[in-house]
């Protein structure tokens, strides 16, 4: 590309290069016009715009109110995901979390050998609740244990060696270990992730909410801190603190790498085991990584009720179904 032109008058115009611009505009702090940031910039105002759009498509959050755009690290208002088309009245998915991939206690082989059995019992459908990667700078020393570092580097490895299961769509939200570099001002990586990899789709930042068929809602969460004394405290204190419209009929949630199933006023709720090794934040937590995913069986009956949920757990012993609750 040439980077030099001739005006009217002989003197020189030189194009900045697409990276030049893009770092100018992530360490803009105050609210700019478009047309500031063209004027600060050297360049015509199409130009910016094309420049953002570019850095959304790479994950980066603009917010604009009338003619002032701004960079955001902040999460967006949640939206309803309607998967109605994606499920009929007999629900059968699959339930993942806490893959981490680029950490050195990852569990690639678990996890490809839980989608196998998801393949092998006919699930298209997986739902992963967060820290699909390691990330960095999450907690003291955990440098010790990352195999992947940046978030570049992790980006590229989760998309290369996550499960490509024929026929299987992965719906998935971020945790805290990939929102680490975002909160920093990185781009979120969900975005990048879902581009490469078609089969992945991103429902956001922590948590989202799907619509099943009849209206029936689940909420993916991952939620803060270290587990409680008690499995269950964390999700009855949540489950109560909803206003009654608000409460879903399935809750899955992961972070704290516990296998867990309860139903507490009418909401099916999972913990989600990780697919991970204990390491040093588990350790410090006094926690003990339980290994493998949720296989879910569920029926809506004709008058919009869960009339049936059936969850399986699969875990770190051969990865089969070694236990099934009712």
């Amino acid at each position: 590309m040439k980077n030099e032109f001739l005006n009217a008058d002989g003197t020189i115009h030189r194009v900045k290069p697409r990276v030049e611009l893009a770092d100018h505009i992530l360490k803009e702090k105050q609210p700019k016009t478009h047309e500031q940031l063209a004027s600060d910039l050297g360049v015509g105002v199409d130009v910016v715009i094309g420049a953002i759009e570019h850095l959304k498509g790479e994950g980066y959050q603009f917010v604009q109110a009338g003619e002032t755009v701004v960079r955001s690290t902040a999460q967006p208002d949640g939206t309803v995901f309607d998967h109605s088309n994606l499920h009929d009245h007999n629900l059968h998915f699959g339930v993942v979390s806490d893959t981490h991939l680029g950490s050195k206690k990852e569990r690639l082989d678990a996890l490809h050998r839980v989608y196998d059995i998801f393949e092998k019992e006919g699930v298209t459908v997986v739902y992963h609740a967060g820290d699909l990667t390691e990330g960095w700078g999450v907690y003291r020393g955990q440098e010790l244990e990352v195999a992947k570092i940046g978030q570049q580097e992790q980006i590229d490895y989760a998309t290369e060696v996550y499960p490509k299961n024929g026929g299987i769509t992965t719906h998935f939200i971020t945790g805290n270990h990939d929102l680490r570099e975002y909160e920093k001002g990185g781009a979120d990586p969900g975005i990048a992730v879902a581009r490469i990899r078609p089969d992945m789709k991103y429902l956001g930042q922590m948590t989202a909410r799907v619509e099943l068929p009849e209206q029936i809602q689940m909420d993916l969460l991952h939620p803060d801190g270290g587990q409680a004394y008690a499995l269950s405290y964390k999700a009855q204190r949540h489950v109560n603190a909803l206003a009654p419209e608000d409460v879903p009929s399935i809750m899955l949630w992961g972070h704290y790498h516990t296998s867990f199933y309860m139903h507490y006023r009418n909401v099916h709720f999972l913990q989600v085991p990780s697919l991970k090794d204990a390491g040093l934040w588990e350790k410090r937590k006094g926690m003990n990584s339980v290994v493998g995913g949720w296989l879910v069986d569920g029926k809506i009956s004709d008058q919009g009720n869960l009339s049936r949920f059936k969850p399986e757990v699969s875990l770190e012993q051969g990865i089969k179904i070694v236990n099934k609750l009712h």
